[in-house]
């Protein structure tokens, strides 16, 4: 499992970044939340949730590892998706 990802801020939108990490630029899904905390620093450090299912594979980033504990705790309520 990829746990954060440190590097150069790319682009920054209110759904996702792109973060380039040792030349490789990652697109990582993010909250509302993280983006207004996010500011326009160059340099950052995300946590990651990396979901891996059937037809896909999504990276989903977070400010801080309190924010990515209660994504965990609600995705796995049933009925409740990664996209929810």
């Amino acid at each position: 499992m990829i746990t954060h990802l440190n590097g150069k801020l790319i682009e920054k939108n209110p759904s996702y970044l792109i973060l380039e990490v040792g030349g490789v630029g990652y697109f990582v899904n993010i909250s509302l939340q993280t983006y207004s905390k996010l500011g326009n620093n160059e340099n950052c450090k995300i946590y990651t949730y990396f979901s891996v299912k059937e037809d896909s594979q999504t990276l989903y980033g977070f400010f801080d590892t309190t924010e990515r504990e209660l994504f965990k705790q609600l995705i796995s309520v049933s009925g409740v998706g990664t996209n929810t």
